[in-house]
């Protein structure tokens, strides 16, 4: 409002008077290169002064476009982290259960092993059985057909070893045995 600005105000009194001073005195002399560089300079700062909010801001959205960008590839990053992490835990405490489940299985096929060690041995019982059944009436049989062909040999014998005259006094003494029980 004063026309100076308060906080550059010395600054520009002293830079200005010691412009002067170095002018006066010809430590700057003023020629066609100096006027042109400062006035370069001058349309510097001016356009400096006045793009730059725009530059900044044109920066500041592009670089918030890109934060926001890498933000959210960041957050997906986490995302599936976190879901690898999750799955890496299922996986430990399945890991933790296939310990039962093994001894389960081994429970299961000790189980499988003592009913198939059970079932070749009632296998085995009935063969053995059937063996022995057979031997049996195969004894059974050799002693019929012995006894049998013993008997028939015997009764063979013992008709061939009666004579004619003992067999009429069989019959003579059975007659006799029955006239004696006969009714009289």
């Amino acid at each position: 409002s004063r026309g100076i600005n308060a906080e550059y105000g010395g600054a520009a009194v002293l830079g200005g008077s010691l412009l002067a001073t170095a002018v006066s005195k010809e430590m700057i002399v003023l020629d066609a290169d100096v006027l042109a560089g400062s006035i370069l300079f001058a349309c510097t700062y001016g356009l400096g002064k006045k793009l730059s909010p725009m530059v900044v801001d044109g920066l500041d959205k592009y670089t918030s476009n890109i934060e926001t960008t890498m933000n959210e590839g960041k957050k997906v990053q986490i995302a599936a982290y976190e879901a690898a992490i999750a799955e890496e835990k299922a996986a430990i405490e399945s890991l933790s259960l296939a310990g039962d489940i093994f001894d389960i299985k081994r429970e299961l096929v000790q189980i499988e092993l003592e009913a198939e060690y059970r079932r070749r041995v009632k296998s085995v019982h009935t063969e053995v059985k059937k063996r022995l059944d057979y031997q049996v009436e195969l004894e059974n049989a050799k002693k019929a057909f012995i006894r049998d062909h013993i008997v028939s040999w015997l009764e063979q014998e013992v008709i061939a070893s009666i004579t004619p005259e003992q067999e009429e006094a069989n019959i003579n003494q059975c007659i006799a045995s029955l006239a004696l029980l006969a009714p009289q």
